[in-house]
């Protein structure tokens, strides 16, 4: 008689503890959500523009032989040469440094073709990349290169002590570095030419 009443006590103590076992959370439900569904967006903007570039690319290949490309907001007017035509009017020096700062040289016209270019800008009088140097006692372009003398015969109004050239109609004038005027900086268009089954990229040499 004692054993089964210990043994019912036994079974039923075991039974009193499993019934207080608690069940593990289910941490799937409850956990962050995952960053899959925020990237979304993100990839497919990136995809787009890959795709949109890979368009431009065939495009090119396709129907470009040999393009030209010049940087945002400079124009291309043929040529080898981009032209950056500034708003504001600024003296020699100060349109120098800019024209220095991107790379490039402020207006060169030493051919006869540039000056027929120029002659079809809208504004007609700008800075030219001419200067008197004193210590060689002679005109240089901003390439370091010298005037020829012809170029030198048609200069106009050279009566300043400190010279610098300036394009009024397409015509090469000369006055004080120190007034101000509109100015256009030119460089180098960057060429795409089709190779053998691929793109290379090279800078044009402006001719001498």
């Amino acid at each position: 008689m004692t054993e089964e009443i210990t043994y019912a006590n036994l079974k039923f103590g075991n039974s009193h503890a499993l019934h207080n076992i608690t069940e593990p959370e289910d941490t799937k439900e409850k956990g962050p959500p995952t960053s899959s569904c925020s990237c979304q967006p993100v990839v497919l903007i990136l995809s787009i523009m890959c795709l949109a570039l890979l368009m431009v690319l065939v495009i090119l290949a396709v129907f470009c032989q040999k393009c030209v490309l010049c940087p945002v907001n400079w124009k291309w007017d043929g040529g080898d040469t981009c032209y950056y035509h500034a708003q504001e009017q600024k003296t020699w020096q100060q349109s120098r440094k800019f024209c220095q700062e991107q790379n490039s040289t402020l207006l060169l016209m030493k051919e006869a073709a540039k000056q027929e270019l120029v002659k079809k800008f809208p504004v007609k009088t700008y800075w030219l990349g001419l200067i008197f140097r004193p210590d060689r006692r002679d005109w240089y372009w901003a390439d370091n290169t010298t005037l020829t003398e012809e170029q030198k015969y048609h200069l106009k109004d050279r009566n300043f002590p400190e010279d610098c050239g300036y394009s009024y109609e397409a015509t090469i004038y000369v006055t004080s570095c120190k007034r101000s005027f509109n100015y256009i900086c030119e460089k180098p268009a960057i060429q795409l030419q089709r190779g053998n089954n691929h793109w290379q990229e090279d800078w044009f040499v402006r001719p001498k």
